[in-house]
């Protein structure tokens, strides 16, 4: 018997259910109801499996932002047994170009689907672009079973997230059916409730890990989500006007995205009067934040959830509560994830901590995905360094985050036990920002460090040496500099600040001495 992934039987089921619902609506008004849905990803599944210049099995590059065109293409890769690499407008060409030769070296091929109207240059596969791309989810695909089509396995891979890499090479990670059925299935028993249709705002691209909760919670259930496009993205203004106007009712982000939005003071229960539930998730939640958003929404429930990209999102959640809130002490990032084992270890000895003492956490079990994609070499260290007697065959991955267990069974977060680091939500190499910076012929070393300010990272500063000592240091340079970071690597990896020095620091290792940078740089 053919395996059916669980997650994507639920949305089919919702699309047969309520063709008529609203699956889908962005800031740009762009709407697609189930019954499309249902329509467009059948037809391009049909396509997918059929097209000649389409490898069968390969995965599929998704190049886009919040168009309903990438939910859509999404489903259509899962039901014609392809895998899909979402990549955000967010992304520069070189970028682009790298991510798509690292999926071509290992598969041998790959096709692009464009679902933005604008034209990518310098991408070594095949692509569709948008027009082809409306032309195909048109057809009627009557004449094939969709049904029969041969589609995404438990233990085939269902997407593949590319992050930042600390040689300045973003790596993919591969997250299989498997996961996505559990993590789907535990979310709806965890977090979500009947209490009648809701809307769910997406904030986060597609191509980071957080969109995977509002689309799994969203599409499964049969609600709408509602997402803002790059002209709500814009300006604090366009943004609140979509925002008043999308009746969320589920708020879905990184704390940063909702402490932007409460440094305006009209954000509040009559801007958004529907809004029931803040689940945020991607960086550190501070007590302030949430005692604000409950003074400004009275009766909303707060979540706090923790997770990687390896590990299919979330992992750990819990409702923060006004207990939790009294002490104005450090918030739990919430209790385990059902089937999966949460280990705190000691980094070194790899030997379980006393209870209560902090060490490194460790993931076992069912959403930890399969690693990194043609990297066996960053796949071994991450995700088979756990102890057998831990793991019992089960997948694991090492975090490199720093927590301990509470005594009421809640995990609480530390911080960083390496150089990656998150940054108003998304995950950054410290290392990769370095390395794109050492390959300009205007820099000897440099070292980016982050800045700190109320227990949160406000922003990245680069301690740059330059090639010539005696060239001028000063705007002029730092303009070429983030010229060059900006052709290669997303714009919120570019430093905010530069500070050239005649020679770093150097520790016993013979390494950047970050602490002795810090101080200078305070």
């Amino acid at each position: 018997m053919t395996y059916r992934s669980a997650f994507v039987c639920a949305i089919e089921e919702q699309c047969r259910r309520t063709p008529n619902t609203l699956a889908f609506v962005n800031s740009d008004d762009e709407r697609m109801t189930y019954g499309e849905l249902k329509e467009r990803s059948d037809a391009l599944a049909c396509w997918l499996s059929e097209e000649k210049n389409v490898t069968a099995g390969v995965p599929v590059v998704l190049y886009g932002h919040k168009s309903p065109y990438m939910l859509a293409c999404m489903l259509a890769c899962a039901k014609s047994g392809h895998a899909y690499a979402p990549i955000d407008t967010v992304f520069p060409a070189t970028r682009v170009a790298a991510i798509v030769e690292q999926i071509q070296t290992k598969a041998g091929a790959t096709t692009l689907i464009n679902t933005t109207s604008s034209e990518l240059e310098g991408i070594p596969c095949a692509t569709v672009s948008l027009e082809e791309l409306r032309g195909i989810c048109a057809q009627d695909p009557a004449s094939t079973d969709v049904a029969a089509l041969c589609g995404v396995n438990k233990d085939d891979t269902f997407y593949i997230l590319f992050t930042s890499g600390s040689t300045g090479e973003p790596k993919g990670v591969e997250i299989l059916t498997e996961c996505v059925d559990e993590f789907s299935k535990w979310m709806l028993d965890a977090y979500t409730f009947d209490d009648g249709p809701r809307v769910w705002f997406n904030r986060t691209p597609y191509s980071f890990d957080v969109s995977i909760t509002d689309m799994v919670c969203g599409t499964v259930r049969g609600d709408t989500t509602f997402a803002l496009e790059k002209g709500a993205e814009t300006s604090m203004s366009s943004m609140f006007e979509a925002l008043s106007a999308s009746n969320a009712t589920d708020w879905v982000s990184t704390p940063s995205s909702v402490e932007q939005c409460l440094s305006d003071s009209t954000f509040d229960h009559s801007f958004m009067p529907h809004l029931k539930r803040m689940l945020l998730a991607g960086e550190t939640l501070r007590p302030s934040t949430v005692r604000e958003v409950k003074r400004r929404f009275p009766g909303i429930r707060v979540f706090n959830g923790y997770g990687p990209t390896e590990s299919t999102d979330l992992v750990t959640l819990c409702e923060i509560d006004d207990e939790l809130l009294e002490n104005d002490l450090a918030l739990p990032i919430g209790y385990p994830k059902t089937g999966s084992d949460l280990l705190v270890l000691d980094p070194d000895t790899l030997e379980r901590v006393p209870d209560g003492e902090s060490g490194e956490l460790f993931i076992v079990g069912e959403t930890v995905g399969r690693g990194y994609w043609g990297r066996p070499e960053l796949t071994d260290k991450a995700f088979h360094s756990c102890p057998d007697a831990y793991t019992h065959g089960r997948r694991s991955y090492r975090t490199g985050d720093e927590v301990n267990y509470g005594p009421d069974g809640r995990i609480y977060f530390h911080g960083r036990l390496d150089l990656q680091i998150k940054l108003h939500g998304f995950r950054i190499e410290l290392g990769d920002i370095e390395s794109q910076l050492c390959a300009s012929p205007l820099v000897q070393m440099a070292c980016v460090l982050p800045v700190w300010r109320n227990g949160a990272i406000h922003h990245l500063v680069a301690c740059v040496v330059p090639t010539d000592l005696a060239q001028e240091r000063g705007i002029a340079l730092t303009r070429k500099l983030k010229a060059r970071l900006r052709e290669n690597i997303p714009a919120y990896m570019v430093p905010r600040s530069f500070k050239y020095l005649d020679d770093l620091p150097l520790n016993t290792n013979g390494k950047a001495d970050r602490k002795v940078l810090a101080q200078r740089i305070d």
